[in-house]
């Protein structure tokens, strides 16, 4: 999916066990957990595994906003 939202968005992961700082200070409690940022805050998140379609559209909601 980065290639398809590239130009509005980057996609980025993380490996929680080598940044467990990062991951408490975003309180993940539980993987996968995806986070969107906008301006470097967090403002959206989505626990669980889902399918693409629907992180599809997640983020175009995001995009909208």
């Amino acid at each position: 999916m980065a290639e398809e939202f590239a130009g509005r968005l980057s996609i980025v992961t993380l490996n929680s066990d080598e940044n467990p700082a990062t991951t408490r200070r975003y309180q993940v409690m539980s993987l996968p957990t995806l986070l969107v940022f906008r301006h470097g805050e967090p403002v959206g998140s989505i626990v669980g595994s889902r399918p693409k379609n629907h992180l599809r559209q997640a983020l175009a909601r995001h995009l909208e906003g």
